[in-house]
């Protein structure tokens, strides 16, 4: 339930915004298509990261964290 509720709301977020734009600033529909497509695009990244972080037998380390990659050597 909440993967698509932030995938709707993130959609409607976009295109309110472009809508909002293209009003004030006379050129429909081009911002609204641009920031509709904006707005899927930030879905689909929060839909990603909700299910790595929810994906059983996964690594709660973050891709990229040295710390977690190469552990710290002991002092001589």
């Amino acid at each position: 339930m909440r993967m698509s509720t932030e995938l709707v709301s993130a959609v409607f977020v976009g295109g309110g915004i472009g809508y909002l734009l293209d009003y004030w600033l006379d050129t429909q529909p081009w911002l609204t298509l641009i920031f509709f497509i904006f707005g899927l695009a930030a879905g689909f990244r929060d839909m990603y990261r909700f299910a790595m972080q929810h994906t059983p037998g996964r690594d709660r380390a973050a891709p990229g964290n040295t710390s977690a990659d190469h552990p710290e050597e002991p002092p001589r």
